[in-house]
């Protein structure tokens, strides 16, 4: 299925030429290979604010999953669902703290809020939402409040929320003012805001800890780094693993339980196979069951159902090392699947279609 999703991608494109070719006066036999998207009875556009639109999507082909199918998505999305907190304490070690403060004051306040400053509160609250956290989730800067700090603090009393210390404080001053610091000359680890590493850990101390290791097997080298986090305890650095047990052990055993569920309704040994590596994975922290988890998912190409889960991409790392958690569903695109088969036969010249 990967190949052919990659496949289908690319032939999208191509009917995207043909569309723009047609005469749009014209009917023929190639009707049928495209669609009119009627926006009107299916709202797309849920609500703009700040530099956002929130957009929502139709689910075609739903229908033509099984049941057992449909359960595989429905847990695969619960696990996803149940790995949430960890985006967010990974993006900013204060960002828990603030969101479940800023969520309490937004369900409970019950004074004014015809006001501006209730207007930029409700806006701010959106955006850290959408960012999973209070950093941009493109220019990486902190986002700023169009509100005071006396407003929050009002906020605050009004209601059973709480914040204090460096939590408020950051909200209003330069300190932790870029996510992910890329800039030549700094220490990248040092001035990222991104919760990777302990809050005194230095380039030096990363490249120095993982200059020392080595992977069993040079010629297939493990990611190391990739779930942990690297702190410094009475000065010794040390890695904090995402497992079962270790850090986000809560989260991941409710991952684990959901992926297992998912396993139980697999669409292939294949992908069983690889749902209980990954299981294993979440449940040892092991790296080199990571990389066997992803050999076994690639070759896992059968089914309707496609999906990404764990700590993937690097590029939040000032230095490359860690991977953001990340989920993914998909399935299968039966409607534009049945046009690619047609035009991937017509260019195998396997089939014509009359203009």
């Amino acid at each position: 299925m990967k190949f052919s999703y990659k496949l289908m991608l690319v032939v999208f494109a191509c009917s995207q030429l043909f569309f723009s070719c047609k005469n749009d006066n014209s009917t023929s036999a190639n009707d049928d290979l495209f669609v009119t998207v009627d926006t009107e009875s299916f709202p797309y556009m849920v609500e703009q604010f700040a530099d956002l639109k929130i957009l929502r999507y139709q689910l075609p082909g739903w229908e033509n999953l099984t049941l057992k199918e449909q359960k595989l998505v429905y847990y695969l999305t619960q696990a996803g669902l149940s790995g949430r907190d960890i985006m967010w304490d990974q993006n900013y070690r204060h960002n828990l703290t603030i969101r479940e403060a800023l969520e309490t004051i937004y369900t409970t306040f019950d004074g004014d809020k015809s006001t501006e400053e209730w207007t930029a509160f409700e806006t701010y609250l959106k955006r850290v939402w959408f960012s999973n956290g209070i950093h941009h989730h493109y220019s990486n800067a902190k986002l700023s409040p169009e509100f005071s700090s006396a407003y929050l603090k009002s906020l605050l009393e009004a209601t059973p929320a709480t914040l204090e210390g460096e939590a408020f404080e950051v909200l209003f001053n330069d300190k932790d003012s870029k996510k992910v610091n890329q800039a030549k000359n700094a220490d990248n680890v040092l001035e990222s805001a991104v919760n990777f590493y302990g809050p005194n850990v230095t380039n030096k101390d990363v490249e120095t800890f993982y200059a020392a290791k080595s992977s069993p097997n040079p010629d297939k080298p493990l990611s190391f780094g990739l779930n942990s986090q690297l702190v410094k305890e009475n000065g010794t650095l040390k890695e904090r693993v995402y497992k079962s047990g270790g850090l986000y052990g809560s989260a991941i055993d409710e991952i684990v339980k959901w992926l297992e569920l998912a396993q139980g309704v697999a669409e292939n040994k294949a992908q069983g196979d690889a749902l209980g590596l990954l299981i294993q994975y979440y449940k040892t922290g092991d790296l080199q069951t990571w990389d066997d988890y992803n050999v076994a998912w690639t070759a896992a190409t059968e089914g309707n159902i496609d999906y990404i889960n764990s700590f993937i991409e690097v590029y939040n790392d000032p230095l490359g090392y860690r991977g953001s958690y990340e989920t993914i569903v998909q399935i299968k695109d039966f409607d534009m699947s049945a046009k690619m088969a047609v035009l991937s036969e017509m260019r195998n010249g396997l089939k014509t279609i009359p203009l």
